[in-house]
């Protein structure tokens, strides 16, 4: 999915609220904005958000000295997903609507959410779209099941989700993580803790969504061969919508404009689509 306009100023308070979080001074912060500035100037409009967030990131990195930017924000999440009550999750179709909830946990988005009260306004609302019955009719009919991870504290919520697909289905999960730190994205560190339940994949992306073209052998294959893919967050949609020439479910919260317009559903909107290459 290219970039639009939208996502200039979006990248840009990215990168703003990394100075922000590590408490850098006014001139390291500057610098950081400026070097983001000459990233989107230099970009082509033919790039996704993602691949742009790759460059801005490393260059926080190389300035910095640290290699993730975002790390106490991603332990601090995942210590509140850990503390969150799943007692009321009894269903296959409430283990996916509680997954997507998980997807407000995000250090990149264009608004910030209160967890809590998300999971207790969201819970009883409809998706927006819901191709539910579609996912589990492929499920009844397969074997493999590649799950993309999106954001660290939300991959707890994911678990729950596998959790409840491997109770109904006899499947092997495999679920992927980005190769190295980028923004708040689950890495095979965090993911350590859905090691139970899933193979937990590096895929050797260093973009926040699942980039194709930078894929590891691997893990390329994987997901060109699963049964299913489960595509969580709206990074790895943006990465795929459009390249991708296999059928994906996307699941995640609509948080931007951009993404509202191409999908065609309101920013905050649910959405769980079932998407491939004859649809687009």
């Amino acid at each position: 999915m290219h970039i639009k306009p939208d996502c200039i100023t979006c990248i840009m308070n990215q990168t703003l609220k990394v100075t922000k979080l590590l408490q850098l001074d006014d001139a390291t912060s500057k610098t950081l904005l400026d070097k983001t500035a000459k990233i989107l100037i230099e970009s082509s409009l033919a790039m996704t958000p993602p691949q742009i967030a790759q460059h801005t990131y490393a260059k926080i990195a190389e300035i910095t000295g640290i290699d993730d930017p975002v790390a106490k924000a991603k332990e601090e999440a995942t210590k509140v997903a850990l503390s969150v009550d799943t007692s009321f999750v009894k269903t296959l179709h409430d283990a996916v609507k509680f997954a997507v909830i998980g997807n407000v946990i995000d250090f990149g988005a264009q608004q910030e959410f209160d967890l809590n009260e998300v999971i207790r306004s969201h819970f009883h609302r409809k998706f927006g779209i819901d191709d539910f019955d579609a996912f589990t009719e492929s499920l009844k009919k397969a074997n493999s099941l590649v799950y993309l991870g999106d954001n660290t504290g939300e991959h707890i919520f994911d678990r729950l989700l596998i959790e409840k697909i491997k109770e109904a289905y006899d499947i092997d999960v495999y679920y992927f993580v980005r190769g190295k730190p980028i923004i708040n994205d689950v890495t095979i560190k965090e993911a350590k803790l859905l090691g139970d339940v899933a193979t937990i994949v590096d895929t050797g992306v260093p973009t926040p969504g699942f980039d194709l073209g930078y894929a590891n052998t691997y893990a390329k294959a994987l997901f060109e061969n699963a049964d299913v893919v489960l595509s969580k967050g709206m990074g790895n949609y943006e990465s795929l919508y459009d390249v991708c020439d296999r059928t994906v479910f996307y699941l995640f919260i609509v948080k931007c404009n951009v993404v509202a317009n191409a999908i065609g559903q309101p920013v905050g909107e649910l959405v769980f689509v079932e998407h491939g290459k004859s649809e687009q």
